[in-house]
C-alpha cells in the first residue's frame, strides 16, 4: 500500500493534471495562432513598404521630369 496516495496527495495530483490539461488545450488552440499572426504582419509590412518605395520612386520621376 505503498504506491496509494494520501488524500491531499490525490488533490496535488489532480490540480497538477488539471493544469496540463488547461495546458496542452490553450497550445492546441492559440499556439498556431502567434504564427500567422506574425506571418500575418511581416506580410502587410513587406507590401506596405513595397508600395511606399514605388510610389516614392513614381513622384521622384514626375518631380524630376517637371524640373528639366
Amino acid at each position: 500500500m505503498a504506491d496509494a496516495l494520501t488524500k491531499p496527495q490525490s488533490d496535488v495530483d489532480r490540480v497538477l493534471l488539471d493544469l496540463t490539461d488547461n495546458q496542452r488545450t490553450f497550445q492546441s488552440n492559440y499556439g498556431e495562432s502567434l504564427l500567422k499572426i506574425r506571418r500575418a504582419i511581416f506580410h502587410e509590412v513587406a507590401i506596405a513598404t513595397t508600395a511606399g518605395l514605388v510610389l516614392g520612386g513614381l513622384v521622384g520621376v514626375i518631380v524630376g521630369q517637371r524640373r528639366h
